[in-house]
């Protein structure tokens, strides 16, 4: 299975900041494959699909337009 990979801008500065970039990719490309049936098409109906990182980063995927996976990130901070 062959998909684009688009960060918006938080998932980029999360990754590049936390050097976790390549695993993030990586570990996308993962999950979707993962997804019953044909992936992106499990996630087009699913609307999205989230999972966390070991450093704590929660990952959000979903599905462009265009068929690329986009991701969107966020990090929650130790109260």
């Amino acid at each position: 299975m062959s998909f684009d990979i688009v960060l918006t801008q938080s998932a980029q500065e999360i990754a590049e900041r936390s050097g976790v970039l390549p695993a993030l990719e990586e570990r996308t490309r993962g999950e979707i494959a993962e997804l019953p049936g044909e992936g992106l098409e499990e996630l087009e109906r699913r609307l999205f699909h989230a999972f966390a990182l070991d450093n704590g980063t929660e990952v959000i995927c979903s599905l462009t337009a265009d068929g690329a996976v986009r991701i969107d990130a966020c990090e929650a901070e130790a109260a």
